[in-house]
């Protein structure tokens, strides 16, 4: 029997990571129904395909969830596409379209985030964009800094 836990990525947007609770794909077809007046037999036209999309209810858990929900949030509103890595699907280029922060104070240490994700095109040249790279560094600085900030307390 497949191991699940261990098959599965670990979820990351501009090399944030995350935590997936649930993700969901939805896709399609655009279709046009043209029903003539009288008519019995209602004739379909295909107009190519839905824009897929991916919502995601993420999360993050720790000491550092204040600091990591800032960077992914950072990831969220960098201009153009970032890596998004999903447990059941490889590595894509997609924009964040919209996302959701929300915490409770009963669970403190735990910060939640609904986003949606839209695919972009794979093209044999998609490669990081400097807004992934800037994320990227400015995640290792804010943990290097919060690293560093331990010793002093």
């Amino acid at each position: 029997m497949r191991d699940w836990k261990k098959t599965l990525r670990r979820a990351s947007y501009r090399g944030v990571p995350f935590w997936v609770d649930w993700d969901d794909f939805s896709g399609g077809k655009r279709l046009a129904l043209h029903e003539k007046a009288g008519g019995r037999v209602t004739e379909l036209e295909e107009l190519g395909l839905l824009t897929p999309q991916f919502d995601v209810t993420a999360y993050l858990v720790s000491d550092r969830a204040d600091v990591q929900a800032l960077a992914l949030q950072t990831a969220c509103l960098a201009e153009g596409a970032g890596r998004l890595v999903l447990p059941m699907d490889g590595g894509m280029m997609a924009t964040c379209a919209t996302f959701r922060r929300s915490r409770t104070k009963d669970r403190a240490g735990y910060i939640a985030f609904d986003a949606n994700f839209i695919p972009w095109q794979i093209d044999a040249g998609a490669v990081l964009s400097p807004a992934d790279i800037s994320v990227a560094v400015s995640n290792a600085f804010v943990s290097a800094a919060s690293q560093m900030a331990s010793f002093f307390r």
